[in-house]
């Protein structure tokens, strides 16, 4: 018995060894999003931090900002072929996804009274039955929502907006989403495509003459140094998420997709409250730079907005999208 007891420990330690060196051979995965670092850098850190932690360092997450791994429609299409294995992004682009046409809706100014409204909507039913096709047709599996994020408000360098009619003919770069697109050419914008990562000579260069974004990217991105005029427009509520691609998830254990599902929330805690703080100090700190805050007529771009979007029912969503979602209580 005395012989067995030791030739019994060394079999339990060879194979923890074994498995801890598994572990640490597992290759990083390695997840992609289009914003700059300074914006997004501080979220997707957190986030690999807490997936490390809860996975016993079994996972680990390295983050590619600024579009290191390419533009949002091609992040969604390496998910599906396997070519990245994660992807944080707006909860908006989801419409980018093979067969999420009905996210467009969540792009169309003012679906979302404010962003409690928002926030109800990411936990209820709605949003989880019209994800669940997606999930299945684009290759995907959606891990957590890890962040809010602060309206998009409008900036320019050259024209100070007050109501729709004093956006016609401006240059400005928005997201690759059709609901947003359709509705600042109703406002009489002309929306420019513009890799998030080379906005700012683009704008610099006069390329565009504005940009969507909140406060604090706003601020995050140094914009104040080639943009004038910034406007509370707050026509877009929205978050970030995490993705992860269908066959990554399948290989991990129950253990480790706990670990990154709590890793989502866990960051999600810390990074909103970060968000609506570097937001109400990002006010003061493009004031500081020399920007101007403009306060628009709301009630025109509402109406302007909800007019365009009305005739996109059918079209750019399915028809009654945006009934179910105004109706999340």
């Amino acid at each position: 018995m005395n012989r067995i007891r030791p030739l019994l420990a060394g079999i339990a330690l060879a194979a923890t060894c074994a498995l801890s060196a598994t572990a640490q051979a597992q290759p990083a995965l390695r997840m992609a999003y289009v914003a700059p670092p300074p914006v997004w850098g501080p979220i997707a850190d957190r986030f690999a931090k807490e997936v490390a932690e809860r996975s016993n360092g079994e996972l680990k997450v390295q983050s590619f900002g600024a579009g290191q791994l390419g533009s949002l429609p091609q992040n969604y299409a390496g998910l599906r072929t396997g070519q990245i294995d994660m992807m944080l992004a707006d909860t908006g682009t989801l419409a980018l996804a093979k067969g999420g046409k009905d996210f467009n809706a969540l792009f169309a100014p003012y679906v979302f009274r404010d962003h409690a409204h928002f926030k109800a909507y990411m936990q209820s039913d709605t949003f989880r039955q019209m994800l669940a096709p997606v999930e299945q047709e684009a290759g995907f599996k959606y891990v957590g929502y890890v962040s809010d994020r602060a309206p998009r408000q409008l900036t320019t360098s050259n024209r100070k907006v007050l109501k729709p009619d004093d956006m016609k003919g401006l240059k400005v770069r928005v997201p690759e989403t059709p609901a947003i697109l359709e509705v600042m050419k109703a406002w009489g914008a002309a929306p420019t495509p513009v890799p998030a990562a080379e906005l700012y000579l683009a704008m610099k260069q006069g390329l565009v003459d504005g940009q969507d974004n909140g406060f604090d990217a706003i601020a995050g991105a140094k914009y104040f140094e080639v943009q004038k005029y910034a406007m509370r427009i707050d026509y877009i509520q929205s978050g970030l998420m995490v993705l992860m691609a269908a066959d990554k998830w399948a290989r991990l254990s129950p253990t480790q997709q706990k670990a990154m599902t709590e890793a989502a929330a866990a960051t999600e805690k810390w990074a909103s409250q970060m968000t609506w703080d570097v937001s109400a100090k990002s006010i003061d700190t493009l004031k500081a730079n020399g920007m101007e805050i403009v306060e628009p007529d709301l009630a025109a771009f509402r109406k302007s907005a909800d007019e365009a979007s009305t005739k996109f029912d059918g079209q750019l969503w399915s028809k009654g999208t945006l009934e179910k979602i105004r109706a999340v209580k």
